[in-house]
């Protein structure tokens, strides 16, 4: 089994391992299914598989060369398409990496839903009054769904000596309250200079471990918990899932360490396609909680990747985002297309203008490899789109 420690050294084959296993290598929480199944119907492939064959795409060639593991497209409530390669099959719990982030920002929304939290406008410190006397005073629950809060904090997974390589290690020194000292301490850095909260863009995933400490002052539940009750045990699961934790019975990785099967993540990709209505029971989110998350901030929209509530969207006036690369390929539907994306590949891609979601799984290797990847990604969706546009 890989080291936990050396995570950001992991090779290929070693990520394959890894991304497996998060929840033996790393402390978790474990949220049960419920006892009802959702089984989600399926069509052929064959004509599928032929439309894209026509436009020279082969999708095992596609999964090999974009070193994707497993991929899932649901169209109009039906799986259409479903593989699953190096190993993995239809019982592999794979690693959501960074895609954990919009699972987060649901919750924040329900939240807010139950009056658990007043307003995406309330300071941080009004629920972890801990960071009192820090940057992150001016900081609003809205900054870190929207990753301004203007911190000075590095995202660099090149970098051993990064902030997010030595926010990823507190997953690894097994120490109750280890999210909450490097928030204490990030906030109160006097090495580098912080942002004004809301005026520029940084991609940071200390902003969404700081919602998770909102959720759980807030509620007084951890994060996976609360993701249980409201969502996984109602919504027709076939599969318990995980979240990694800072420590048995710790604060949880919010902005990371999920995992689920593949299509569990599908499930939860139509659930947020078809609107976040739950089978049963009150509205999960607040009344226009979805439509604020998919508005990119001016602040994302002036850095060329339009952001909303921990989504990335695809296009937002006239602006395209090149988290899918930089090809001059356009998407079918593009300007409704958001997406979670993990840093070793992982997509969950929401296309509601063509009624479909995607799910797809990879082990990413070297960093420069990954804008090769992106565009092979990008290209392969464009085709995805327009050959499922010809089974309607």
């Amino acid at each position: 089994m890989p080291q936990a420690s050396k995570q950001f050294q992991w090779n290929n084959q070693q990520k394959l391992v890894a991304h497996r296993n998060m929840h033996h290598l790393f402390p978790a929480y474990t949220i049960k299914a419920g006892s009802r199944l959702d089984d989600l119907p399926r069509q052929d492939d064959g004509p599928l598989l032929r439309s894209l064959a026509r436009v020279g795409v082969d999708v095992g060639g596609y999964m090999d060369a974009a070193e994707a593991t497993a991929l899932l497209v649901i169209r109009h409530g039906r799986i259409v398409l479903e593989r699953y390669t190096r190993d993995n099959n239809e019982d592999t719990h794979w690693a959501s990496r960074s895609m954990a982030k919009s699972i987060t920002s649901l919750l924040i929304g329900a939240c807010i839903r139950d009056g658990r939290i007043g307003s995406v406008d309330d300071p941080v410190v009004h629920y972890v009054p801990e960071l009192a006397s820090t940057h992150y005073d001016a900081v609003t629950v809205r900054h870190c769904l929207e990753m301004t809060s203007g911190v000075a904090y590095s995202e660099d997974y090149s970098d051993t000596s990064s902030d997010v390589a030595k926010l990823q290690l507190c997953t690894v020194n097994g120490k109750p309250g280890g999210f909450l000292a490097f928030l204490k301490a990030l906030g109160s850095r006097a090495d580098r200079q912080p942002n004004r909260p809301g005026s520029v863009f940084n991609y940071c995933s200390a902003d969404t471990v700081l919602l998770g400490q909102v959720i759980e002052r807030a509620t007084g539940q951890v994060a996976p918990v609360l993701l249980e009750e409201k969502v996984w045990s109602r919504l027709g699961m076939e599969s318990d899932a995980y979240w990694n934790a800072e420590a048995n019975g710790g604060s949880v990785f919010t902005a990371s360490g999920f995992g689920a099967t593949l299509r569990d993540y599908g499930r939860l990709a139509q659930f947020v396609l078809g609107g976040v209505v739950l089978p049963d029971g009150p509205p999960l989110l607040p009344k226009g909680w979805l439509k604020d998350s998919l508005t990119a901030s001016e602040a994302s929209i002036r850095a060329g990747t339009p952001y909303g509530f921990q989504w990335w969207l695809h296009e937002n006036n006239g602006v395209v985002s090149t988290k899918l690369g930089t090809n001059d390929v356009r998407l079918r539907g593009g300007n409704s297309v958001f997406y979670a994306i993990g840093n070793a590949g992982q997509v969950i891609l929401v296309n509601p203008a063509e009624d479909t979601v995607v799910v797809k799984w990879a082990v990413w290797g070297a960093a420069s490899q990954f804008e090769i990847r992106r565009r092979q990604d990008q290209s392969f969706f464009a085709a995805l789109f327009e050959a499922l546009r010809q089974q309607d």
